[in-house]
């Protein structure tokens, strides 16, 4: 952590904020000149090197493995516990592809307040005989815990929990309900895609099962790569349906008669891997790195503190908890049944957030000022 740079500078990092009050990186994290400059060094070694095993080779295996030495030094894991895939539903796919549900253990429980993904991907196990529980909110906002206690049980397979809960920004206590699913012996899978980079983990600690983010958000790394965790005590029996050529022992060795999967966490990748994303992504994991976990979630605490007495001052609902300590990067403010309209009214402004039903989702990073808030206020105040 670069405790000694103040975190107004880490603005000059991002140009964008040089035009925008950018207050959106629960949705899309901002592109910093890192990542242009990441990204540049992959184009340069296409352009000068050409020949696949050499761009390969001698830049992106070795762009991956640094990426994943960086990421496991964020979360606690270690390396060769993590595998590099496109996006989170390809990761629990590929979990979920590891489970045979035709016996009594076949349900999988999720909450009625997950990225609709999740629920997705778990719907999608109904053909194979998967039997899906979402356990209900009692407000719209939270998930409490005994819901979990009551759903979780002997026939259960799979727990999926969200750390934070994209629309509310609710922090659910991930430990307690990794804990619960493995008392009861399933397994369990942390979606930490609103968490990450924003509230710090240890994913040994939490006792996952498996833990799986992407850099898009709050990592500040653009689309299309994403993280998977797996612990090592599982790796042997991990045996996917959802796979490809990188998840095998030898990708190299062009045998399509043979499906001999990796030692590690690389048994869990799929195809030909996310090459630019991986340099784009470098830019935004170093950044968060630098600044550290600790100090961006002080940082940001105190940025939501002042979106929700924004929102009171201007009596306006918030739909997000009130205890900083209880909420991830983001605030819902209630603007009524025009969100969308006045959303897209404030990008044409260069005011950035995005909506969710009739509420405005306002996720400040640490590079944000208590300026960029009051610059969104004062244009809600003209446009409601």
């Amino acid at each position: 952590m670069n405790a000694e740079r103040s975190l107004e500078s880490y603005r000059e990092e991002f140009p964008v904020l040089e035009r925008k009050a950018y207050l959106i990186s629960a949705s899309l994290g901002p592109v910093s000149h890192r990542a242009r400059a990441e990204l540049d060094r992959y184009v340069d070694a296409w352009a000068e090197k050409g020949a696949p095993d050499h761009v390969w080779m001698e830049d992106v295996f070795p762009q991956m493995g640094r990426l994943k030495r960086i990421f496991a030094a964020l979360v606690g894991a270690d390396a060769d516990e993590l595998a590099i895939t496109v996006n989170v539903s390809l990761a629990l796919s590929t979990i979920a592809s590891c489970i045979d549900f035709s016996g009594p253990r076949n349900r999988i429980v999720l909450s009625g307040l997950d990225f609709p993904t999740d629920g997705h991907v778990a719907l999608a196990q109904r053909a194979r005989g998967a039997e899906v529980v979402f356990v209900p909110s009692p407000d719209g906002l939270t998930i409490p815990l005994e819901a979990y206690g009551e759903a979780i049980d002997e026939r259960t397979a799979l727990v999926i929990a969200n750390r934070v809960l994209y629309r509310s920004s609710t922090i659910v206590d991930a430990k307690e309900v990794c804990r619960m699913a493995r008392e009861a012996g399933a397994w369990s899978v942390v979606d930490d895609f609103h968490g990450a980079g924003v509230l710090p983990v240890d994913v040994h600690d939490l006792g996952c099962d498996f833990y799986t983010t992407g850099v898009l958000k709050w990592l500040c790394g653009g689309p299309g790569l994403t993280f998977l965790y797996a612990r090592r005590e599982l790796l042997p029996s991990l045996e996917p349906a959802v796979t490809g050529w990188f998840a095998t022992a030898e990708p190299f060795s062009f045998e399509v008669d043979r499906l001999d999967f990796h030692a590690t966490a690389r048994r869990l990748e799929n195809g030909t891997p996310p090459a630019p994303i991986s340099f784009i992504a470098q830019g935004g994991l170093d950044i968060i790195t630098e600044v550290g976990p600790a100090r961006i979630r002080e940082r940001i605490e105190q940025l939501t503190s002042h979106v929700v007495e924004r929102a009171d001052r201007a009596g306006l609902p918030v739909r997000t908890l009130r205890d900083p300590a209880a909420r991830g990067g983001m605030v819902n403010v209630g603007v009524g049944p025009e969100a969308g309209k006045i959303c897209h009214a404030l990008l044409e402004r260069d005011v950035c957030t995005d909506f969710r039903g009739d509420g405005l989702r306002v996720s400040p990073h640490f590079f944000n000022t208590e300026a960029d808030i009051d610059r969104l206020f004062a244009e809600l105040r003209d446009l409601t």
